[in-house]
């Protein structure tokens, strides 16, 4: 019996688990698997991601060794994402060339920060938060400025304010909605929040839409629909998540209307 080959596109947590799971179930002899991850590092636990800001290891957060990955016969390619699917062919290509053919495709991508179309969101001093890269980008820039202002009142981005906080800046939390959290909380839920996060120097903006970023090469403030001004020399955008669904949708595969793969019940293409 020839062993199935198995393709798994994004070496995230749930690209992980999946192999995990594959490793426990299945004996080695009977498959061949293939991981493709766009980050130069094992996957990692993202979740405790604003632990990084205080312990600034990687380890900590890995959710296993490199060795790990080569024990349990696994192919792991790191930092060369793929980029197309060929579904007739039964073949994947990757960023730099590498081809791949598979019997069975797993889809782990993931999401990726959504960046809000604001004019001059390009500017140096505007990050996102969402890989290690992100963060250690955040701590060297960090290092140049004293005011800096999160973008997205959700529970990322409060864990943004708190960490630039603890990195000694004054940290500004801007937020569309009228109050924190706003999909979580009620009001009164919300209320008792935002008392905690200036409790603990952290100051909160509600009622803001963004218009631009000021500044001519480097970020300097914010600008708003209501006309008023906020002046900071960093920003964090947390303002939620867009599904990595792109190859999907090249090779032609169903998706949602908001984004995302369409599965059946067996999460299933």
């Amino acid at each position: 019996m020839s062993q199935i080959k198995i393709v798994v596109i994004g070496n995230g947590m749930v690209g992980y688990k999946f192999c995990e799971r594959l490793v426990k179930k299945v004996p080695l002899e009977d498959y061949s698997l293939t991981v493709f991850g766009e980050e130069y590092r094992p996957a990692y636990d993202r979740v405790h991601l604003s632990e990084y800001f205080t312990e600034q290891s990687d380890e900590r957060l890995s959710m296993a060794p490199l060795e790990w990955y080569s024990q349990s016969g696994i192919d792991l390619v790191l930092g060369d994402p793929v980029v197309r699917v060929d579904t007739q062919a039964k073949k994947v290509h990757s960023h730099k060339g590498r081809e791949q053919a598979y019997d069975k495709l797993v889809f782990a991508t993931g999401s990726a920060a959504f960046v809000p179309p604001i004019a001059g969101v390009d500017k140096s001093g505007i990050f996102v938060y969402r890989t290690i890269e992100d963060l250690d980008m955040i701590i060297a820039y960090g290092k140049k400025v004293k005011r800096a202002a999160v973008i997205g009142g959700g529970l990322l981005g409060l864990e943004a304010a708190k960490a630039l906080l603890d990195m000694e800046l004054e940290a500004h939390v801007v937020e569309f909605a009228s109050r924190l959290m706003p999909r979580q909380l009620d009001e009164a839920g919300a209320q008792l929040l935002q008392e905690k996060i200036e409790s603990l120097g952290v100051r909160i903006h509600l009622n803001k839409a963004t218009t631009h970023f000021r500044g001519q090469e480097a970020v300097s403030g914010l600008a708003f629909k209501d006309g008023t001004q906020l002046d900071v020399d960093m920003v964090v955008i947390s303002a939620g998540i867009r599904p990595r669904d792109e190859v999907a949708r090249l090779a032609n595969l169903a998706v949602g209307e908001r984004g995302g793969i369409v599965v059946n019940n067996r999460m299933q293409t």
